[in-house]
């Protein structure tokens, strides 16, 4: 046998797998096609995607904030419920809701529990409304009166159905007010504050509401208890209207007839099956606010006076409120 005959062929077995080897390393190196690659004769220019953040991804979730400032009218700590929208800019000023509970109720029954918060954030999200601070002030069961100068509870051993007196208009116009005035970041003005509510709430922001028309641009009453019928509530009259002059002063209908409302839109709605027919003294003041020529709209919609009812309009009302204010320079 020839050793170098040998030797040779080795070699030559070696270059041939060196070669073979090379190729496949390149091949695997580059897998990915040409931009300039054809499939069935049509150019494809294929790049990797790029992803981005989406909006909602990129702007920091909505707040619900529960805290308690201590009430001068009152004499005493008052809770409130604030949500802040997406986004929330100290550097930005922001319209300002004020949403009033029910008798019975308290700050938290628009939110969490009717979930205004949620709505608030899915018709932000969509660019339905704009970006607003939303405040629930506990009222107690007070129709929001200047009913007494000290604070007390009628039955204090029943606190939850009782009545309060106390200067609960001082507190809420002056207190509230100031305190998310002072402490957010707010449109301080009328042009940017709105307030509404429902059956006692909303005889409250009505009420307020027309008694200060320097402070409030927009203004709710959601099945506001404008009773007509007293039957249902045969205490309830005298509580409300103790003589002809309180009545003059509180009641939203006989302030519609004398109050200088202009600067303000009114939306009022009831339902149809309202269990106090409280939709009679809603139509009633609709038509006196129509009668003046002061914005205001009217809706009587399917459904009776509870919650399943003001949940189901919420979208209504935040489309009323969230539009954009007129900010003052």
């Amino acid at each position: 046998m020839d050793i170098h005959k040998i030797g040779l062929r080795n070699m030559l077995l070696m270059v041939t797998f060196l070669l073979v080897a090379g190729c496949s390393s390149a091949a695997s190196a580059d897998t990915s096609p040409s931009p300039h690659s054809t499939n069935n004769g049509k150019e494809s220019h294929q790049t990797q995607p790029t992803k981005t953040a989406s909006k909602s991804e990129r702007t920091p979730p909505s707040k619900l904030e529960k805290v308690a400032f201590f009430s001068k009218a009152l004499g005493k700590k008052m809770r409130l419920n604030i949500y802040l929208p997406p986004g929330y800019d100290t550097t930005r000023k922001y319209p300002v809701l004020y949403m009033l509970h029910g008798y019975l109720g308290t700050e938290s029954a628009w939110m969490p529990e009717m979930q205004l918060d949620k709505a608030a954030d899915r018709l932000i999200t969509e660019s339905r409304i704009d970006p607003l601070i939303i405040v629930d002030p506990e009222l107690d069961n007070s129709y929001g009166l200047n009913s007494a100068d000290k604070y007390r509870v009628a039955s204090p051993k029943d606190p939850s159905h009782s009545r309060y007196y106390g200067r609960y208009e001082d507190y809420f116009v002056q207190d509230v007010l100031s305190y998310m005035d002072g402490t957010y970041s707010t449109i301080a003005a009328k042009e940017g504050r709105y307030v509404g509510g429902y059956s006692m709430g909303g005889f409250v922001s009505l009420s307020v509401g027309f008694r200060h028309p320097d402070l409030f641009s927009k203004v709710g009453g959601h099945s506001p208890a404008l009773f007509q019928d007293w039957s249902r509530v045969p205490l309830m009259k005298s509580w409300l209207y103790p003589t002809k002059a309180t009545r003059k002063e509180r009641d939203p209908i006989e302030l519609a007839k004398t109050q200088d409302l202009s600067g303000m839109s009114i939306y009022l709605d009831c339902g149809n099956a309202d269990d106090f027919k409280l939709y009679d003294g809603t139509k009633k003041l609709y038509d006196v606010l129509k009668s003046r020529g002061v914005p205001s709209e009217y809706h009587l919609n399917p459904g009776k006076h509870n919650r399943t009812y003001w949940k189901s309009r919420i979208d209504d009302y935040l489309l009323f409120y969230g539009t954009k204010p007129s900010v003052p320079k």
